[in-house]
């Protein structure tokens, strides 16, 4: 398995514009979870496609969840326009919209704090990159699997 750091970067959107950007994270009590090594898996859907095609990419990081969302996310603060809400006992939707050279799209994330130890999110994408529509379904599931290793 790849030991990649790429918790919610799993949830940014695949049209690789429409990332969450940090200030949206802040209104989620991404504190909650706790550190350690977490295994994600994220199924995608990808219904642009004729037929559909499906995938499964399984993925692993060690770090605070929060750090690492934080991280992976920060770069991209700047390129959408985002709105986020809590719609739930631990669920929190961010939608992002996109205007960028080449791509443009809109992201919805339903992101749910199981446990300290399991988030997951639902990532609906749509738009178009040079030209191309795309449209994006993905079920996320990350569950810390233990500590890290020194």
């Amino acid at each position: 398995m790849n030991l990649r750091p790429l918790p919610l970067r799993a949830i940014a959107v695949p049209l690789a514009a429409a990332y969450l950007p940090a200030q949206a994270i802040d209104s989620i009590p991404l504190d909650q979870l706790q550190p350690g090594l977490w295994k994600v898996e994220r199924k995608i859907e990808k219904l642009d496609l004729n037929p559909v095609e499906y995938e499964t990419r399984n993925t692993e990081y060690c770090a605070s969840p929060r750090k690492e969302i934080s991280r992976v996310l920060s770069i991209t603060n700047l390129l959408c326009k985002t709105e986020d809400s809590k719609v739930g006992d631990n669920r929190y939707k961010v939608h992002a919209t996109c205007r960028l050279p080449g791509i443009r799209g809109e992201n919805t994330t339903v992101i749910t704090i199981v446990s300290p130890t399991e988030y997951t999110a639902e990532v609906d994408t749509i738009g178009t990159k040079f030209g191309e529509k795309q449209h994006r379904k993905e079920v996320i599931t990350a569950k810390r699997a233990g500590d890290c290793q020194s």
